[in-house]
């Protein structure tokens, strides 16, 4: 057979030397079966915390209140990464944002400001919220250290605003239902 009896598909075949790599399959950004973690303020997105992260604990010995944890093994690749359990210790947004200064690695970004944090939103159930069933309540309202993020209508049924909500989870450990009305929501869940 000459050269140019090859056909294009042979050809190229030739310079083949060896199969390429299968690519890895992708990490899941979602964490199935378990609840999606709230990230203390400045971190990244879930895939690139994941690999950012070295799991060092300094963001969890920087926190003021001890609200930041590692997550557990159950978290596969992103076990040891932080998150803040709301209802147990929520973020206070505390002064310099501390977890964001000590972090070595830029997994969570430095922030200029409180008013820069982003780490979900609060969402009421008025089902649960017993405000809406006659007893007087606005807990949530008074815990929450953002002006304006949990507001009462004239009603006094609270109510939550999403473009001013940073997410902390004030409102959540200060709600006197079990399991709570207000609950926050991690950015990760919501895009």
């Amino acid at each position: 057979m000459s050269g140019r009896d090859l056909t294009r598909r042979q050809l190229f075949g030739l310079f083949r030397l060896r199969p390429e790599p299968a690519a890895p399959p992708p990490r899941p950004l979602r964490h199935p079966g378990l609840p999606p973690p709230l990230r203390p303020p400045g971190a990244l997105d879930e895939e690139r915390l994941a690999d950012t992260c070295r799991r060092c604990g300094e963001c969890v010995r920087a926190c003021p209140v001890g609200a930041i944890l590692p997550l557990g093994e159950e978290y596969g690749p992103w076990a040891g990464t932080p998150h803040i359990v709301a209802r147990k210790q929520p973020c206070v947004i505390c002064e310099g944002l501390r977890c964001t200064a000590v972090c070595p690695t830029g997994a969570l970004r430095p922030l200029a400001a409180p008013a820069e944090v982003a780490m979900g939103h609060a969402f009421r159930d008025w089902q649960r919220c017993q405000a809406f069933w006659g007893t007087p309540c606005d807990d949530c309202r008074r815990a929450c250290p953002v002006p304006g993020a949990i507001y009462v209508d004239s009603h006094d049924h609270p109510h939550v605003d999403t473009l001013v909500c940073v997410g902390c989870g004030r409102c959540e450990q200060a709600c006197p239902m079990e399991p709570p009305a207000i609950v926050v929501r991690p950015a990760t869940e919501q895009g």
